[in-house]
């Protein structure tokens, strides 16, 4: 019986193991769903591993806007910025001259997302046309669901409300009604047209590229910005940018989780022969845990991201590696070989506990450095140690004593050896 319980966890840990190998290296939307699931390679690479793309664009104020400019240009500075963190961990905004303001996003161009723009309402799509709604009349603008269908709700404020209804009253008055534009950034001849046949004092926008739970997002978070009174414009094409630590970073940062990833299972092999690859079994779950948690969540890799989930792996490894010196230890002053295993279970528990402990609480501590670089390690670090504590504190504990369901004595096959001058207990 026990057997095959340790038969069934093998192929259940090494099923989950491949699976999420394979999942690795593709992409593919959930049926039933707007989400997309973009595999690890896929990732994003921060612009120290993997270059990116910059551009400066000129900055205007609107007409609406009654502060000073320089508070407002101070303000669309701040929010691209805040925008630009959601999506990118190093990605950096500044300003590079009067009237203008440059990007640099670890990625292959920038999106029109990620911008602070004029946005206007009118009847006609011509610069000459009057603006009839700006963003100064949106209160809030969300990602949301009308019915089965997804689309961003703009709601407007109690002005915007009672202009919004004026200008669709006057449009849907025609017969059979009429159109209205959404324009962006004074970009008048790709302004969205929308049919109105009533009035009304929202819009639930849907189309393509709004439908999905990212362009939503995005799109939401753009008419947001637009409240600002800001608009950035550019006929310059973006300028590819090198990886600031070199053309070879991101090989070298692969390269090196390979080997320490080998190297490690590795030595479990060694020290611990059959138990070692049993126990690796464990520590490869914990591995692809955070390959899992990384895609599902489409993380950026930055080097501090890196060294936070080595750093986690690594401890992960120690503890693994404790508890099995741990059931040697006990072996060696004499017990059983299967008791070994529990009774040594006992003794590492707490001091492993201790151990994870006391790394999160420094990993959280980190957090009040005012730096991208090492939230982005804390973030990975806080990663995988959820998977280091599952793994380190149960699952090895069950691989190793199922594995006892194949070898109830023969201490060579794991390297056991008795102290001397010690009888079995």
């Amino acid at each position: 019986m026990k057997k095959k319980r340790a038969i069934r966890d093998y192929v259940l840990i090494s099923l989950f193991i491949v699976i999420i190998a394979i999942l690795s290296f593709i992409s593919f939307p959930v049926v039933g769903t707007n989400y997309d699931f973009k595999g690890l390679a896929n990732i994003h690479l921060g612009l120290e591993l993997g270059g990116g793309v910059k551009n400066t664009y000129e900055l205007e104020v609107a007409d609406w806007y009654k502060g000073d400019k320089s508070d407002a240009y101070q303000d669309a500075i701040d929010r691209v910025q805040k925008v630009l963190n959601k999506y990118y961990a190093d990605a950096t905004v500044y300003f590079s001259g009067d009237d203008k303001m440059t990007i640099e996003v670890p990625d292959v161009s920038i999106s029109d997302a990620l911008l602070v723009n004029h946005f206007e309402i009118k009847t006609d799509k011509t610069e000459e046309a009057e603006a009839r709604i700006v963003g100064s009349d949106i209160e809030k603008a969300t990602y949301t669901s009308n019915g089965t269908t997804y689309g961003v709700l703009i709601q407007f404020t109690d002005t915007g409300a009672e202009k919004f209804k004026e200008l669709t009253k006057e449009v849907s008055g025609t017969e059979g009604g009429g159109s209205i534009y959404i324009c962006w950034g004074k970009d008048y001849e790709n302004a969205t047209s929308l049919s109105i046949s009533s009035e009304i004092d929202y819009i639930f926008l849907q189309g393509e590229g709004i439908s999905t739970k990212a362009g939503g997002e995005a799109y939401a978070m753009r008419l947001e910005s637009s409240k600002i009174g800001v608009n950035m414009f550019t006929d310059l094409d973006d300028i590819e940018v090198s990886a600031r630590y070199g053309s070879f970073s991101k090989w070298a940062i692969w390269i090196s989780s390979m080997a320490i990833i080998v190297l490690s299972i590795a030595l479990l092999f060694i020290m611990f022969k059959e138990l070692g690859l049993v126990s690796a079994l464990s520590l490869l779950f914990s591995l692809m845990f955070t390959v899992i948690v990384c895609a599902i969540f489409d993380l950026q890799v930055t080097f501090g991201g890196w060294l936070g989930f080595m750093f986690g792996y690594i401890l992960n490894f120690l503890l693994h590696m404790y508890y099995l010196n741990v059931i040697k230890n006990e072996y060696a002053m004499g017990k059983k070989f299967t008791i070994a295993f529990t009774s040594g279970y006992k003794k590492a528990l707490f001091n492993m506990l201790d151990v994870l402990l006391i790394t999160l609480g420094v990993t959280l501590l980190m957090l009040v450095v005012p730096s991208s670089a090492v939230k982005m390690f804390v973030y990975h670090m806080l990663m995988t140690l959820a998977g280091t504590a599952f793994t380190s504190l149960y699952l090895n504990k069950v691989v190793c004593v199922d594995y006892t369901g194949f070898n109830v004595r023969n201490e060579k096959k794991v390297n056991f050896v008795r102290g001397e001058n010690v009888d079995e207990i």
